[in-house]
């Protein structure tokens, strides 16, 4: 399933440009900060009050850099163990990569057996879970969106605790909380949706449904007590790394609604799909292409089987089906919050009563920028719903049903197999030797031109950050969700290099390095290179040195 996106020969160069670099670098920053800290007391202190962590090597000159864009701390603590053994941060990043997608496989089983106790009723689940087409769209570069095996986790010690009213499991459950809520924001606003949901389906809804109600006062007390010491202790927790975001720029309704899901979005196969494909060649002209926000196409396999699953739930009188109710509500908030901003809400520029408008006015979701991630909410649903169809199948049919579930698991792989992805299989990438030099030069911040900021290229951008984790020095480049004020702005004017402006300018913000990529210009490598070479050597050009060149890398130093 993973072919079409993932160089297997290559684990330890090849990646993609733009948000995959940015996240490769992101996580070997982390991964680089903390075991800096190990190293040095001193570094320990600054590193528990997460100023030096946040403190990352881009956007020079910056304070708090890291906080322009996702941390990712969750995450790159499953690829420390790589980095400190091997110091690859390509290699670190495709592992926990390829692992997102088999934990999210194994978390779906388990969460479906649990419920069903039918080990291929469960496997369809798991893998429906783990490549639908939501994960395999954003496969390319969005591993934080791949990171939500925590979620259906989350699920079973929430039962656990609440069936058992165990501090023990209680601090199990706000691990699995902490750990999803701090691999992405997005990911920590998807599990409070889906546990804030499920613990009220527990306590309240389905004790009323089910007309068992069975909890005393005594009972309720101790579950009180213990869900405030656990959300304090989650809140202590998350809070050293949510406070650095405050300034963060909160989503506008228009651009939320510019990334909501409509039901194309669902139902249309897309055209990087063989379905999607042969609809194209019959001339159907609906199927959308892969990049992007709005190609979240369910399948109609697991959709068929989801909607059946739903069925059993509402109507089925056995009592295995009623905790799949949960999951039913679930897919329907999911769906309505997929949706973004109502037209009137958009027309307002206010937010009212959507599902999406009450969850933008609690304090930090509405850095929610993309309602149609909540698809990932979706996807969870249906693959427990499809589950429990084909365990009721199993059931009344027997083998026939077995063997009907073993067929159908191929056809829901091929409907989210990626065929023809745009930009193929990701090629080794090695950082270039001007920068593995730098790493022998003493400390200095460093500016790489061209600058893509704000072009047509701006995913090149992130490949100076990815770049920079061959020598950890400051760097005057950055790529993130926003960027500080004054970074355009000065970029503009650096990028004007070697003139007397672009030099007085890295003389003022104290840039000791100019790194030039002369065959990246729209001029040409040969006039680039012979301007460079000859300010160099010109009184237009004293004060700054040419140290080495690699082909068409230049390394200049600035004097002060």
């Amino acid at each position: 399933m993973l072919a079409p996106i993932c160089n297997f020969a290559k684990l330890g160069t090849a990646t993609y440009q733009g948000d995959a670099r940015l996240v490769v670098w992101a996580l070997a920053w982390d991964n680089h900060s903390v075991l800096t800290g190990l190293r040095s007391l001193a570094s320990v202190r600054a590193l528990a009050s997460l100023k030096s962590f946040f403190d990352a090597n881009t956007f020079y000159p910056t304070p708090g850099a890291l906080a322009y864009g996702e941390h990712f701390f969750g995450i790159s603590l499953f690829s420390l163990p790589i980095y400190w053994l091997t110091r690859n941060p390509v290699l670190g990043y495709n592992v926990v990569w390829i692992l997102s997608y088999v934990l999210a496989a194994c978390a779906a089983h388990y969460l479906a057996w649990r419920l069903t106790q039918d080990h291929l009723a469960s496997t369809v689940a798991g893998l429906t879970y783990a490549f639908c087409f939501f994960r395999m769209h954003h496969g390319h570069g969005h591993l934080h969106l791949l990171w939500g095996f925590w979620i259906p986790l989350s699920l079973i010690a929430m039962e656990r605790w609440i069936a058992t009213q165990s501090w023990w499991r209680l601090w199990l459950l706000v691990a699995i909380l902490v750990l999803q809520a701090l691999s992405s924001w997005y990911q920590a606003v998807m599990i409070f949706v889906a546990d804030a949901l499920f613990m009220s389906w527990l306590v309240v809804l389905e004790p009323l449904l089910d007309k068992r109600w069975s909890w005393t006062w005594q009972r309720m007390s101790r579950l009180l007590i213990q869900f405030i010491a656990g959300t304090a202790a989650a809140l202590l927790m998350v809070w050293p790394f949510a406070r650095y975001y405050h300034a963060l720029a909160r989503g506008s309704v228009d651009e939320m609604a510019n990334a909501s899901a409509d039901l194309t979005a669902f139902l249309m196969p897309p055209e990087n799909t063989y379905l999607g494909q042969w609809l194209i060649r019959s001339g159907v002209k609906g199927p959308r292409w892969i990049w992007g926000e709005l190609t979240l196409y369910l399948g109609w396999t697991t959709l068929a089987l989801g909607i059946a699953g739903a069925a059993l739930a509402v109507r089925g009188p056995e009592k295995m089906f009623r905790r799949f109710r949960y999951f039913v509500l679930l897919a329907l908030v999911a769906f309505a919050l997929a949706a973004g901003p109502s037209a009137r809400e958009v027309a307002d520029n206010a937010w009212h009563w959507s599902a999406f408008g009450l969850l933008a006015r609690i304090p930090g979701a509405n850095l929610f920028r993309a309602p149609a991630r909540f698809s990932a909410l979706l996807t969870l649903a249906l693959a427990m719903l499809a589950g429990g169809a084909c365990a009721r199948l199993h059931a009344q049919f027997g083998r026939a049903g077995r063997l009907a579930t073993i067929i159908a698991i191929p056809v829901i792989l091929f409907e989210f197999y990626v065929v023809d992805f745009p930009a193929g299989r990701p090629v080794p990438s090695p950082v270039p030797a001007v920068y593995r030099l730098i790493a022998s030069l003493p400390a200095g911040a460093i500016v790489s031109l061209p600058d893509y900021a704000a072009t047509p290229q701006w995913f090149k951008e992130a490949d100076y950050q990815f770049f920079s984790t061959a020598h950890w020095h400051p760097i005057a480049n950055g790529y993130s969700r926003a960027t500080p004020a004054g970074f355009t702005d000065r970029m503009e004017r650096l990028a004007t290099f070697p003139d007397a402006a672009a030099l007085a300018s890295l003389r003022e913000t104290r840039i000791r390095y100019v790194v030039v990529h002369a065959d990246q210009y729209p001029a040409g490598a040969g006039v680039v290179a012979q301007a460079l070479s000859e300010s160099a050597l010109t009184p237009m050009g004293s004060g700054c040195r040419l140290l080495a060149r690699f082909g068409a890398d230049y390394l200049f130093a600035i004097d002060e």
